[in-house]
């Protein structure tokens, strides 16, 4: 997606394709005990790619960004557990997180692409 009004991205485009960029590389990672330090390295990334999201404040957008908050706050606690304890339930259940935070950016990009 490329964010542009007029030529100059705005903050919410800028933050939605830092977003986007995030959660492509935490989806290039499959979570596994030998990948548990690079699915960190991009959840951080995730992380603070949502608290960019969340400090431009969109008001048009505030359902969907809602959204991508709540995903990405279930993903934490998914991929901790399965850092934990990494059994099969818990690895199961950080990637179902996984895809259902890349479906909520989806959502985002999707409804932010005419004002992009």
């Amino acid at each position: 997606m490329s964010c542009n009004s007029g030529n100059t991205p705005s903050n919410l485009c800028k933050a939605v394709d830092s977003l986007g960029a995030a959660v492509t590389q935490i989806n290039q990672t499959p979570l596994s005990k030998s990948t548990i330090s690079a699915v960190e390295s991009s959840l951080a990334s995730v992380d603070t790619a949502v608290e960019n999201l969340s400090d431009v404040g969109e008001s048009d957008f505030t359902e969907e960004i809602s959204a991508v908050e709540a995903a990405a706050t279930e993903l934490d606690k998914t991929v901790s557990t399965a850092v934990d304890r990494p059994v099969p339930a818990n690895t199961a259940a950080a990637r179902e997180s996984m895809a259902e935070l890349t479906t909520e950016v989806n959502n985002l990009s999707e409804s932010t692409s005419d004002d992009c």
